[in-house]
């Protein structure tokens, strides 16, 4: 039995062929009843079947079997949930469907906790360090119990460096301490000689020059001074004053001269100095003086004396404990014909 809109759509397919209005009327109107129809079919089935159906269009032997199906994802993933389609969703299949808003937040990276930390500790240290800078601590006063103390500790150090032990241990190197020669005797106040030298005096002590070791090359006058610099002797916070490292070095090229002159004494003419890096504070440095030979060492003036005997040239430089030269130093020291000078004993 047919319906009455398959009657009609008969009877149009029944009749010849043609172009005519009326053809064209009926024939539009048999497709939409027929739309209508399916129409009408297809929304009894999702209220019958309220689950959505998965449909393709390719044969099920053509499809990749190595990608699972949407039924075997969606057993995979449980706690993914896709919203019942309605009568008005009749357009509404699963890959339209949006996510679950769980599944869209991405997870929090531990990049940022990181970045917090090194942060963190960048920003102690470098507000420890200004503190120090701005305001270093308090240094111990020269003859109390912490500096000799101190002073001790440094001297044990010094004592263990690769240069002294070297330079200890050759037989071509004399060694002494710093001014060890000179008597201890005390003026009326109470100073004694030694006391009475800047560097063994004001800027002795663990705050000073806490270490002053002397070696002597008596074959090629070559003098090795190893010396440690205080916090005491700082003019910026951290690196040692200009002033104090041309004084050591100044005594450190007279030595080498005096050593050398008969006379065993003498006086600085000319002191050049070159400041290349600069020279930390609570450091070890080495500094290295040799005389320069002259030409004129062997001529003999009026007076008898050889002119190497009474005046030299003396080049330095002052290092780390690598070799590497913070200062150039250059000086010019001679024994004056006006007035004696009282000869410096051994082991000044």
């Amino acid at each position: 039995m047919l319906r009455s809109s398959q009657h009609l759509c008969a009877q149009v397919l029944s009749r010849p062929n043609g172009r005519s209005k009326f053809r064209e009327n009926i024939s539009s109107s048999c497709l939409r009843a027929i739309l209508q129809a399916q129409l009408h079919s297809f929304r009894a089935f999702l209220l019958q079947n309220p689950q959505p159906r998965y449909f393709t269009t390719s044969h099920p032997f053509l499809s990749d079997p190595s990608k699972p199906s949407p039924q075997d994802r969606e057993q995979q993933t449980p706690t993914t949930t896709t919203a019942p389609a309605t009568t008005t969703d009749i357009g509404v299949y699963p890959h339209n469907v949006s996510p679950s808003p769980e599944s869209q937040r991405p997870k929090r990276p531990r990049r940022g906790l990181y970045y917090a930390t090194l942060f963190l500790l960048l920003g102690a240290a470098a507000g420890t360090l200004v503190r120090i800078t701005i305001a270093p601590p308090e240094l111990p006063t020269l003859g109390s119990e912490k500096d000799i103390y101190l002073q001790a500790r440094i001297q044990a150090q010094g004592a263990a460096l690769p240069v002294v032990q070297q330079l200890s241990t050759d037989p071509a190197w004399m060694s002494w301490e710093a001014y060890a020669g000179i008597p201890t005797t005390t003026d009326s106040q109470g100073v004694s000689t030694a006391q009475s030298t800047i560097t063994s005096g004001p800027m002795s002590g663990s705050s000073g020059l806490a270490f002053q070791r002397i070696f002597h090359n008596t074959s090629t006058g070559e003098v090795v001074t190893v010396v440690y610099f205080g916090a005491g002797l700082a003019g910026w916070p951290g690196i040692v004053h200009g002033g104090a490292i041309a004084t050591i070095l100044d005594e450190s090229l007279g030595r080498c001269a005096i050593l050398r002159f008969p006379s065993r004494t003498g006086v600085t003419a000319n002191l050049e100095m070159q400041y290349r890096f600069p020279t930390l504070t609570n450091n070890f440095y080495v500094i290295r003086a040799i005389p320069v030979a002259s030409d004129d060492d062997d001529v003999v003036g009026e007076d008898g004396i050889r002119k190497g005997d009474r005046k030299v040239w003396v080049r330095g430089t002052l290092e780390t404990e690598k070799g590497k030269v913070a200062v150039r130093a250059k000086g010019l020291f001679v024994v004056p014909k006006a007035y004696k000078l009282r000869p410096l004993v051994e082991g000044f």
